[in-house]
């Protein structure tokens, strides 16, 4: 969470910067400067590798940064790669990982390294590759737990346990209850054995200038510590004195590594390398005369004016990627890198992303400048004397672009939600899963605190609303403040659409896919109103199968079953499968159908149109929004009619209930018209004048909505009620009812109450009748047969009857005998060989399966879990699938049985089923 600006100065702005906002401040790197520099000196030298390149007197980071590339360049020759040359590449930003690593192994697995040091070397390189110290090698030996239980670990000397410490602080080395050393014991250890004259050597007597920055290094994290600061202090002293007048050190010959192993000291204390006074000698510092031992080549010398060393040329290494890191504002050469621990790192300009990554870096300012390393995008940092680190430009894009307090500002999200920060981005310590967002804004850039979908499952045709909330921080009150973030821009799928007052934006459904959703704040030439938040959604594929009626003003135009995600999908794919033209417009206000099968809108000059309604669970669905975003379900009755005040009947009341063969029966036809202001439906009324047609039958509702009809004989028939008047819209839609007149089975009382109405119309069709095709007995539980399964799949698809069956056990006198040929003749069904049909064989639910996918082409797209999955053979796992998918057969509590024999009830629904669709 960024901080705020107090005033207009210059002064307070950078302290505004360090304290709150934690700019990082990135710009491109111009190395024309130093370029021309070098290019004069080559010119005035002598070619030879004793010549040196001229240095100002306070290098700059440019020049820094130049002698570190080309050492770069010249390490990462070496094959194979040392340990040292490892560590010091992989620290100045040069990946070298996988060439040093399998190196690294092979050496731990050769059982070679003996000493402390060995270790310690090792452990760092491998630290510094991202390797994991504590599982090397095909032992997984842990170098760290081996450097803190060696048994004689002073017996090196001074730099044994210096190197100790650095490599276990290094990989953040987790204590064993029964360590031979702790990192206390080292410390006291290293502070024990101090030189009277304040610095530390390998011996006794006068202190060593490379070891006391050796030691400096190692308690440099142990500053604070009361029992080290005052060590750290006196030995600064000596090191001040012990500085020659070039600048330099060394004893009794100055040479460059000495200047190399001080500049990591004092960038590891924090120390100024290029202008503090205590390490300046006549102008000149050791940054400066490190330089001076650079010769044209890029190697650097032993001694002054000496010829390329290798030793010395990697020292330079080391003490200049110090010094750039210092310059950077990262932690110390030594500090180490947390492998396991990875940052997503993404930068914003000032119209999108820049840079984007997942790198490790203990600092937020050190994993920022990984991933823009890595991404090749140029950088700049300003190390304020007072404010310290400020990374002043990205890219080009520098701070106070726009004059309004604006620069780089950066944000921390922890654990879902933003960190409140105030401190600077080179102090900032990252935790394992933060995710850190560097941005270019100003104190009026908010940070968005959600981002909500309604629904939060997205799906194809259906629209969404983008709620966002932004958060800004209060610091005077130290309180969080959440709320709407108005004029946000939301991006999904190629469209824009800005939020609200209320921090609303309504997005029109895309297409089923995988999608970005951005929301951000980018504005001409301004800073950004947010910082851009980005996630990834899932559009689900919608598709729903749906009965459609098309209802003009005088009849039917189509009537069929068909798929869509919304109902309007659902209603083109019938019209366009009929052939029936039709005009949809798009309006501000969505979708609308203007015209079918050339009944177009107005036509009697009123209110009157095309509307339409649904069926869901048998009861009306009165939309309130368009056809073209209204969502289908599976089951549902979209019904599209012709009309103005017209109204939709309710569904139709008969009495008795199941009317008989012979006997007159009464239908009661009542409407209940929705209430928009109560969003409900208001009590039934009577439809009156309606009319009700069954049979050849036709009678008009009388002032109490019914219609009384004379006797009709058994069958199944169609019950339609109509309201079509002359020269105006239709006064009611038609509504269509199957309704079964039938008699009664003996064993009637034994029919399950979720099977007697499948019964009933089966028996009416016929599809399924009785024992025998009769009309005495059904015995509802009895096992199906063959003969009768295939029998009511043959009635139920209408299929033509015929005589001519091929197999032998089916007499051309049997009952089923045409509808078995008429199922063969059509290729739905077969023998249990070339001349046996085996029709009184009874069936089990899974060979029923199987001979209904068969029958009806039934593919499966999805997987239903069945608790007696393992039960079903493996010939009839794909047909069970495809039938519970499609809804021809249903599992009970999770089991589908398969080995059970399908009941005589049970095929009785799937015939009704079958029937159904097929019309």
């Amino acid at each position: 969470m960024y901080g705020e600006a107090k005033s207009g100065s210059r002064a307070s702005w950078k302290a505004w910067l360090r304290s709150g906002l934690a700019l990082v401040l990135l710009l491109q790197l111009s190395l024309g400067t130093w370029a021309n520099q070098a290019q004069a000196a080559d010119a005035a030298a002598e070619t030879t590798t004793k010549e040196t390149a001229v240095v100002a007197s306070a290098p700059t980071r440019e020049q820094v940064g130049q002698a570190v590339t080309s050492l770069q360049t010249l390490l990462s020759k070496s094959n194979p790669i040392g340990d040292w040359d490892a560590f010091g590449l992989a620290r100045s930003g040069k990946d070298v990982s996988s060439r040093y690593l399998p190196e690294a192994n092979k050496s731990v697995d050769s059982g070679k390294l003996r000493l402390v040091t060995d270790y310690a070397r090792v452990a760092l390189a491998i630290n510094a590759n991202g390797g994991d110290a504590s599982k090397v090698g095909a032992g997984k030996v842990n170098l760290l737990s081996k450097i803190a239980n060696f048994e004689k670990l002073t017996a090196q000397g001074i730099n044994a346990p210096a190197f100790a410490l650095l490599a276990l602080d290094a990989a953040g080395y987790q204590p064993g209850a029964k360590d031979t050393w702790s990192r206390d014991n080292l410390i006291k250890w290293l502070v024990d054995h101090r030189n009277t004259d304040g610095g530390w050597s390998l011996g006794t007597g006068k202190s060593d200038v490379d070891i006391t920055g050796m030691v400096l290094t190692a308690l440099a994290p142990y500053k604070d510590n009361k029992d080290v600061t005052g060590t750290i202090d006196e030995a600064i002293v000596w090191l001040s004195n012990a500085q020659r007048d070039t600048g330099g050190f060394g004893n009794p010959t100055e040479s460059s590594e000495s200047s190399a192993q001080v500049l990591i000291a004092l960038t590891s204390l924090g120390i100024n390398p290029v202008d503090d006074s205590r390490f300046v000698k006549n102008g000149k510092s050791t940054l400066a005369r490190l330089l001076e031992y650079r010769l044209k080549d890029g190697q650097f010398s032993h001694v002054a004016a000496g010829k390329a060393d290798a030793m010395a040329t990697f020292n330079a290494l080391l003490g200049l990627t110090a010094v750039e890191r210092w310059m950077d504002g990262l932690p110390s050469l030594y500090s180490g890198v947390n492998s396991a621990t990875k940052t997503n790192v993404t930068v914003n300009g000032i119209s999108g992303i820049l840079a984007t990554g997942s790198v490790t870096g203990k600092t937020a300012l050190e994993a920022l400048v990984n991933v823009l390393n890595g991404s090749n995008v140029t950088y700049a940092v300003e190390r304020d004397p007072k404010y310290g680190p400020l990374l002043i430009s990205v890219a080009d894009l520098e701070n106070d672009k726009f004059g309004v307090y604006d620069g780089w500002l950066y944000a921390v999200k922890r654990d879902g939600a933003w960190v409140t920060i105030g401190e600077g981005m080179s102090s900032f310590a990252l935790q394992a899963g933060d995710e850190l967002s560097v941005y270019y804004g100003s104190m009026e850039t908010a940070l968005i605190h959600s981002v909500k979908l309604e629904p939060a499952a997205l799906r194809e045709g259906q629209p969404a609303i983008v709620k966002v909330e932004k958060e800004t921080f209060d610091w005077d009150s130290g309180k969080l403040i959440v709320s709407a973030a108005e004029g946000a821009q939301v991006k999904v799928g190629g469209q824009t659409v800005t939020t609200d007052k209320d921090g609303k934006a309504e997005l029109k459904a895309p297409k089923a896919g995988s999608y970005s959703l951005t929301v951000d704040g980018y504005r001409s030439d301004a800073v950004p109103t947010y910082l851009s938040w980005t996630s990834n959604i899932q559009v689900a594929s919608y598709f729903k199968k749906a009965l459609v009626r098309i209802e003009g003003d005088a009849g039917v135009l189509a009537s069929g079953y068909a798929q869509g995600g919304t109902a309007l999908e659902a209603i083109e794919q019938l019209l366009k499968a009929n052939g029936v033209k039709y005009e949809v417009v798009d309006s501000k206000y969505g979708k609308y159908i203007e015209s079918i099968g050339g009944i177009t809108a107005k036509k009697y000059g009123g209110y009157d149109g095309w509307l339409f309604a649904v069926v869901r669970d048998g009861s009306w669905v009165i939309p309130g929004e368009g056809v073209g975003t209204f969502l289908l379900e599976d089951g549902d009755e979209v019904v599209v009619y012709y009309g103005d005040a017209t109204k939709l009947v309710d569904p139709v009341v008969i009495t008795p209930a199941q009317p008989k063969p012979g006997k007159a029966f009464t239908v009661t036809v009542t409407n209940r018209a929705w209430n928009w202001t109560d969003n409900k439906f208001d009590p039934a009324q009577p439809v009156v004048g309606a009319t009700v047609s069954i049979g050849g039958i036709t009678v008009t509702t009388n002032d109490k909505g019914q219609a009384t009809l004379k006797a009709l004989p058994e069958g199944l028939y169609s019950l339609q009620v109509i309201g079509y008047e002359k020269d105006k819209a239709p006064s009611v839609v038609r509504s269509v009812t199957s309704l079964p007149i039938v008699g009664s089975y003996k064993d009637q009382s034994k029919i399950a109450a979720w099977a007697v109405d499948a019964v009933n119309i089966s028996r009416g069709a016929p599809l399924l009748l009785g024992i025998n095709d009769g009309k005495e007995l059904f015995q509802p539980q009895q096992a199906v047969t063959r003969a009768e399964f295939v029998a009511a799949l043959a009635r139920g698809l209408g299929l033509k009857r015929t005589s001519n069956v091929p197999f032998k056990d089916v007499s051309s006198e049997a009952w089923y005998a045409k509808d078995v040929g008429a199922a063969v003749a059509a290729g739905l069904v077969s023998g249990v060989s070339k001349d046996s049909f085996a029709p009184d064989a009874t069936l089990t639910r899974e060979q029923a399966a199987i001979l209904l996918t068969r029958a009806l082409k039934l593919k499966a797209t999805t997987t239903t879990k069945l608790v007696d999955a393992e039960q079903i053979s493996a010939s009839a796992v794909a047909a069970v699938q495809a039938v519970i998918e499609q809804g021809w057969m249903t599992p009970y509590v999770g089991k589908f049985s398969p080995k059970a024999t399908l009941s005589r009830e049970q095929a009785a629904v799937i015939a009704v089923r079958v029937m159904s669709a097929n019309k």
